[in-house]
């Protein structure tokens, strides 16, 4: 494992959602190139005050719902990968040998937008503003979704929404997660190296952590305020017929352990759960299918993992980063 006092910074493309959302030309092909060569890009969401407010009113609240006691919070473990609580260590960390130490809380986006009743107690007494802010960033990442179908058509005439109907069966959630302080790492630390499971996740933290793998080798990718971070996941690259890059990327602390808590809100936007695609192995599978067998590999011991192509996506060898360049035509 590099030390993280040993990472440099990432170079990413900084990109506006307000020109996204105008269909910009220019902004729309260096989109096209940042999912291509880099796999993650900044989002500008400065025009975008309402967002960026109910993204620090629901952090707000998940702090307060994470400093209650264990005990308390495990009422709300489904042993789900897509709602409720999961506490520290459940699957294997950044050390080998040593499970992650990080913990979350996950809405389905199924669950939100169908009305349904059966949410933790924390989401319905705060339902309009987890309602809002998922649906800013579920908006956000579709108008990207359809910029990015803009910018392959000259190599396909199919187009990435089809795979992401409105009403359809889902995987698609908003997670927050927290990284506890620690007095060391004899527990586990972090969050192992992974590729995402579905087409885009979002991320906001006000936090240092996060790292990309890049041909020069891991960079951490600093956080601004007022952006967003974005990336391509598993299925998307699948579905661009690997044009677009899921990129390797993990979470570790500064320095040897945790010493403050962190926290990133994240939403991952997943294909309708019958989407078909050709995966890291080669073979034909739901999005479901992919989505199941990636978190059941997250949980399995490292040996397990570095045998198989399915924790980095077919985007690693060795530790190593697969490299191609792409620019765009338009």
């Amino acid at each position: 494992m590099s030390g993280s006092q040993d990472v440099h910074s990432s170079q990413l493309f900084s990109l506006s959602l307000l020109q996204l959302e105008g269909r910009d030309v220019r902004e729309t092909r260096r989109l096209f190139e940042a999912c291509s060569n880099d796999g993650f890009f900044y989002l500008d969401l400065r025009d975008h005050k309402r967002l960026l407010s109910d993204y620090e009113a629901l952090l707000g609240i998940m702090k307060e719902y994470f400093a209650q006691s264990l005990d308390e919070k495990m009422k709300d473990d489904h042993t789900s990968d897509t709602i409720g609580y999961e506490p520290v260590a459940t699957s294997a960390g950044v050390l080998t040998g040593l499970p992650d130490y990080y913990e979350s809380f996950k809405v389905s986006w199924d669950q939100l937008t169908s009305g349904t009743e059966d949410l933790p107690s924390v989401v319905t007494a705060n339902l309009p503003l987890f309602g809002r802010f998922t649906k800013q960033v579920h908006n956000s990442l579709m108008t990207i979704l359809s910029c990015l179908s803009d910018a392959v058509l000259p190599h396909s005439n199919e187009r990435f929404e089809a795979s992401h109907r409105k009403g359809s069966t889902t995987r698609t959630n908003l997670t927050v997660l927290k990284y506890p302080k620690q007095e060391s790492a004899e527990l586990g630390i972090g969050h192992n190296r992974h590729t995402d499971i579905g087409t885009l996740t979002f991320l906001t933290s006000d936090q240092r952590g996060l790292q990309i793998l890049t041909p020069d080798g891991w960079r951490y990718v600093e956080p601004r305020p007022g952006f967003a971070v974005v990336n391509v996941g598993d299925s998307l690259r699948f579905l661009s017929k690997r044009l677009f890059r899921s990129v390797v990327h993990r979470v570790l602390p500064i320095g040897p352990h945790q010493t403050e808590d962190r926290y990133t809100v994240a939403f991952f936007l997943r294909p309708e759960d019958e989407a078909l695609f050709e995966d890291a192995r080669g073979q034909v599978v739901s999005a479901k299918t992919w989505h199941d067998r990636k978190f059941d590999h997250f949980r399995e011991p490292h040996d397990s993992q570095n045998i198989d192509c399915i924790l980095t996506g077919g985007m690693e060898e060795d530790g190593k980063l697969l490299q191609r360049h792409v620019q765009a035509e338009m």
